[in-house]
This record gives C-alpha cells, structure tokens and sequence, in this order.
C-alpha cells in the first residue's frame, strides 16, 4: 500500500495547487448536476459536488488519509479505513468531473475500493490473501488488455503513437520527450515493443520465482520512463502499488492451495486452443467441399492452378458456343461463393465464370487476373461477348485488363457493384493512419481466425450474408481463413490505381449498383465512370449481393449488362 500512499499524497498537492481549474469556467468544473432536475435532492447533491470549493476538501481529506496510510500500511484497520476514504475521495472526482485522470488512477481506484470491500470477508488471513489476489488479477488483466488493444489501434501499429505524444504542447517539452524526439527510429522502436511485453506480462506467472521478480523491476522501470517522458511523476505510484500482490501470487506459487492464476492462464491457453483446433477443422472441411463433386474446379494456368465454378448456359436454343460469358470478380478476401445468389438468380442462357485471384482459396498460380481470366474465357469455349461484374476492390482487378484483348476479344459490358472508388484507394494508401486502420481490422481478423473464435462470437460476415448453409459456412471459413486474411492484407497494397478510371470508362456498356451503406460514395464513382446508376435500399456492402432479395436486383442488372453486350 506504500506506493499507493505516496501517489495519493502527491495526487491530492498536486489537487490543492490547481485551484483555478476548479472553477465554474475552468477546464476541471463540475458536470454532475448536468442533465438533473433543478429543486430535486439529486440536483442539490450535485450541484454542492460541482462547486469549485469541493475538490479542495476533497484532496485534503484524501492528503490526510494517504498520509495515515502511508504511516500505519502495516496496520490491518487503519489501512482498511485509509482505504475506504481514499475510494470515496477519488470516486466523488471522479463522478464530479469525467476529466483529469490516468491509467494510474484507476488502478489506484481498484486497489483501495478492494482493500476496503475485502474487509469485510471474515478472517484477516482469508481477506488479505482474497483481496491480494483479486489486485493481482486486475494487475495481469491490465497489462494484457491494455497490450492487446494496442495491437488493434492505428498508430500502435504503425509506430507513431509514442512520437504523437512527445509531438503534443503537453507532454513534449521535457527533456526525455526532446530526446526521442531527436531518435525517430527508438521512438517507432518502443512503440512496437510496449504492447508486445504487455502482452507477454503473463509469463511472470510461469517463470521461477527469482525470474519474475526481475521481470517485474523490467516493468517498474517502464513506468518510471513513461513517467519521466510526459513528466508524471505520480503516474509510477499506481501500476507499482499493483506489483506487490503479483509478487505475493508469483512466491506462493509453490503451495497446492494456491494455484489459482495459473490454473486460469492454463484453461485460458487450452480453451483457446480448442477453438483454434475446430476452426483449422471447419476451414479443412471446406476445402474439402470445394474439392467434391459440387465443387470447383482447378485450371492449370502458367505455375500453378486457378480454382474456378463455370456455369454454362442451360437455356433452351442457346448455343454455348457463342453464349456471352460473364466473368465474377469477388472482393477483398472474399470467395467465389460470394456470387452464390446473384448466380442463382441469373438467367441461364450465358456463361457464368467465378474464380479465386492469386493467393486465395485453392488457386496456386501465381498469374495476374488478365493472364487467368484470358485462361478461364478460352476453357469455356465460347466466342461471345464479354461481360465482367465486379464487387468491391474486384473493379481494380477488372481494370488490369479491361483495355487488353481477353480470349482475342475487348470486354463489351462491366458492372461494378458497390466499387471501390481508384481515387480514393489511392488517398487511403498514402495516409499513415487510414493504412493503420486497415491493418488494424486485418489483424483483428487474423486474432479471430488463429484463435477461431469467429465461430462462437457474432460477425459482420454472418450478419450480411444468407447464403445456403454450405455456402454460407464456406464463405465464412474462407473469410477466415489466415492465408486469406494475409493475401487480402498484400493485395491492398498491389493494385494500380494511375489509370484505372480512365481504362474503365473505356469499356462501352458501364453500370454501377449501389449498396445504401456507401450511397453517396458509389454515385460519384458513377458519376466519374459515367455510368448507369442503381441504389439497392437498405443493403449493405456485403449484403448487396449476399442477401437474396438483393442479389435479385444485382442480377437483373447483369441481364442488362448482357443484353447491352449481345
């Protein structure tokens, strides 16, 4: 509890020294009267808490508090009482203002609110050894939860959130900030490695006695350095106050009684791999059904193979010979099973072509979309003419040949539904931070498709998509599929977007179907493509053509595509 003390000690100087933040104009006001009816006890209460003399009695109530903490720690009741009112004090801040307080704060807040609550489990041994380890769970949790969000943010992966924070008037002009600031390279260099040992915070747990202990001076030392960068000196007390019951936990790791925690880390690691052995299942599962008699097909194509589903024309007095062929190409990451419901409600007198571009699913080929799309065309036979329908980033795929002969032959019809735009792909890739949030999502993907989680937890794919259940779980698996996720990541960055407009507006017969979740987005594409324009009302990118209904409306503007082309 020493720690604590002296962090609540210079907190509450600190609080006694800013009395103009305080009041009624100040950064710090009052706000818990706001939103309260006037003349109610609620709103006397609150409105006696938001006065600019209240946080002053506040801290001086907690400095005498934390002193007597700090002078009686080994004295069960005078730490329990301390405790209680050192919670009270820092939870009455709190609901005055929202503003002001840290990562430090709270954990503080955890550690007396828990002091205080074990009191009253009966038995001072039982209580302390409870509350003890309830802080120690609360510590691990931290480090982890706080490493792995880190991985999930834009400028954690990118490397720029330490910069960003010695960049700002409040935290960059200590004389630490002005050193990393002078130390690019270190600084992106921390910034990578602190969510990387928070995550591996736990390994205190599993490692000797002595070992952990060294670890967890590692850890102080990583306070006292973010410390002395933003110049907190009370942002060490808190986290460090934390440190002691780890250390109780890791030096009692010997006694059969106390084998809480690793007993938790251990049915956490086995129920993570449980369900990351299931995935790697359902995802094998898949391929097998692809590879069955309702499956795709594979077309040697330069190095490797193509894995395709060709849908000849059944039509009565059509000749398959001169039918059209109409050419899928799917999204970022998606399958060709995407095209599950637009090619069910399609008429049936042209050929239907859906193929997996390099890197996904089962195609090993490593030829570009012209080279296996000029493949597919000629597999199928047919001298008709060519109609290409694209979803998503599927358009810059189209875009790679639609100005070069296919099969001998120009494409005469395309529709891009719910496109993405070239200009703006290209705005996206030389932004720092939009690159950031797209690898951010990438890897929250891939979390879920290692871990397999995507199986038992609700997703966007389940929530947009209805295909028929074994195209709905193929789409799924093939979503989630660590290969997939990985290629989709590269072939972000792959596309040319210099001429694509213009080659697409080459093309003679342009239609654009346009989901409601991008429809202002998708009419100034279309307005650039010069091209037909529809809205399908309340679809979303994915539910365009993954619901039925929608696909539908998808469908038909194919059959105009390829009436136009014929």
């Amino acid at each position: 509890m020493a720690p604590i003390a002296v962090g609540q000690i210079l907190s509450s100087v600190e609080a006694l020294t800013i009395g103009p933040l305080y009041r009624r104009d100040g950064l710090l006001r009052g706000v818990s009267a706001r939103g309260t009816v006037p003349g109610t006890l609620r709103h006397r209460l609150a409105s006696a808490l938001d006065a600019p003399a209240t946080p002053k009695v506040l801290a001086a109530v907690n400095l005498a508090a934390s002193v007597a903490l700090l002078l009686g720690r080994n004295r069960r009741p005078v730490q329990i009482a301390a405790s209680a009112v050192i919670g009270a004090c820092n939870r009455l801040n709190e609901v005055r203002t929202p503003y002001g307080r840290d990562g430090a704060d709270q954990m503080t807040a955890v550690i007396t609110q828990y002091r205080a609550v074990s009191a009253l489990i009966p038995g001072a041994e039982r209580s302390d050894d409870l509350f003890l380890r309830a802080v120690n769970l609360q510590a691990g949790l931290s480090y982890f939860v706080s490493g792995f969000a880190k991985l999930f943010g834009s400028s954690w992966v990118q490397g720029d959130a330490l910069g960003e924070v010695v960049q700002t008037q409040a935290y960059g002009s200590g004389p630490a900030a002005k050193f990393l600031k002078s130390r690019p390279r270190l600084t992106r260099a921390l910034t990578w490695a602190t969510p990387v040992w928070e995550i591996a915070f736990p390994i205190v747990y599993v490692v000797p006695e002595r070992w952990g202990n060294v670890l967890l001076v590692g850890v102080k030392g990583f306070h006292v350095a973010v410390a002395a960068v933003m110049e907190l000196p009370r942002f060490i007390w808190g986290f460090t106050g934390s440190h002691g019951a780890v250390q109780y936990v890791v030096g009692r790791h010997a006694l059969p009684s106390v084998r809480l925690e690793r007993l938790v880390l251990t049915a956490a690691v086995a129920i993570t791999a449980t369900t990351a052995t299931y995935a790697a299942g359902q995802r094998a599962i898949d391929v097998e059904r692809r590879r069955g008699l309702k499956g795709t097909a594979l077309l040697p194509v330069g190095d490797g193979e193509v894995e395709y589903l060709h849908s000849p024309p059944t039509a009565a007095g059509t000749d398959p010979a001169t039918a059209p062929v109409v050419i899928l190409e799917a999204g970022l990451g998606n399958p060709l099973d995407a095209w599950a419901w637009v090619s069910a409600m399609a008429r049936s007198d042209f050929h239907l072509v859906a193929y997996h571009r390099r890197g996904y699913g089962q195609t090993t080929s490593s030829a570009d979309p012209h080279t296996a799309v000029d493949a597919l065309v000629r597999q199928t036979g047919s001298s008709g003419p060519l109609v290409v329908v694209s979803h998503s980033i599927g358009v810059l795929a189209l875009a790679g040949y639609a100005d070069r002969d296919v099969a001998g032959r120009r494409i005469t019809s395309a529709v891009v539904v719910d496109g993405t735009d070239p200009d703006l792909l290209a705005t996206d890739r030389r932004d720092r931070k939009r690159v950031g949030s797209f690898l951010q999502s990438q890897l929250r993907s891939m979390f879920a498709a290692l871990t397999g989680i995507y199986n038992f937890a609700p997703h966007a794919v389940d929530r947009q998509s209805r295909y028929e259940p074994d195209q709905q779980m193929g789409t799924v698996q093939f979503v989630f599929s660590p290969r997939n996720i990985y290629r989709a990541t590269r072939e972000y960055f792959e596309f040319d977007t210099d001429r694509a407009l213009e080659v697409l507006r080459g093309i003679p017969n342009r239609y654009l179907v346009a989901s409601q979740e991008n429809a202002a987005q998708q009419a100034e594409l279309a307005r650039k493509l010069g091209a037909a324009h529809r809205l399908v009302a309340d679809a979303s990118h994915r539910s365009v053509i993954g619901f039925r209904q929608n696909a539908a409306q998808v469908a038909k503007v194919v059959e105009e595509a390829v009436d136009a082309a014929a």
